[in-house]
């Protein structure tokens, strides 16, 4: 800026054509990098934004079974989760079945290996007419799990109120998003975020509080 105003004022005094091309050329220069500057520095202050808010990764939807699958690997303290029925995440992760692969079991694995699970759901007069058999089923999916893993760590509370969140906590890494009526959950977005991010600072606090005051 002190270049600027000095060459400017050079530019605005010279009589000498040769002189004046060159201040010129300097002076309309730096009003180029200034506007630059003003550009790179708000792109600057955007970028710490998003870094305050310690984002991985924007999921534009939650289809990918891959994904979860190694997520669920990696746990090795909790995993906690609120959603609507949970009847994907249990045929998917949680199937016992004799023909069932090693990567269909790996919520059962993370069982066995003493990771606290804890599921929010609402109850079935909170869901769609065509999901409520899927809270029934689930509710007696994680009664033969209980029974069957009597030293394993799975609890399942049920909301009395429709769900508006969907939350997925593994360790210290979240996934949250919204929870649309009448709309899949895994055709809907998410944040994947650090869990000391303040965004999911408040995911997990909600959590535990509706945790806390659920039967």
């Amino acid at each position: 800026v002190i270049s600027t105003v000095v060459f400017g004022l050079l530019f605005w005094n010279t009589t000498d054509t040769k002189i004046l091309a060159i201040f010129g050329s300097l002076f309309a220069g730096l009003i180029v990098a200034i506007i630059q500057f003003i550009i790179a520095w708000q792109d600057y202050n955007q970028t710490e934004k998003l870094k305050e808010l310690e984002l991985i990764k924007v999921l534009y939807n939650r289809d990918s079974r891959t994904f979860y699958e190694e997520y669920i690997k990696k746990a090795k303290r909790e995993i906690n989760m609120m959603g609507v029925t949970a009847n994907r995440f249990f045929n998917d992760f949680a199937d016992d079945s004799p023909n069932a692969t090693s990567n269909a079991k790996v919520l059962l694995d993370a069982l066995q290996r003493n990771v606290k699970v804890r599921i929010l759901l609402p109850e079935s007069d909170y869901v769609d007419e065509n999901k409520k058999g899927d809270v029934e089923k689930v509710k007696q999916l994680v009664k033969t799990i209980n029974n069957k893993y009597s030293n394993c760590s799975l609890e399942v509370k049920h909301f009395n109120h429709v769900p508006a969140h969907s939350i997925f906590n593994v360790d210290d890494k979240c996934i949250v998003g919204p929870v649309f009526p009448e709309l899949e959950s895994k055709y809907t977005p998410a944040l994947y975020l650090h869990n000391s991010s303040p965004l999911a600072d408040k995911y997990l606090t909600y959590f535990d509080n509706e945790w806390n005051r659920t039967t």
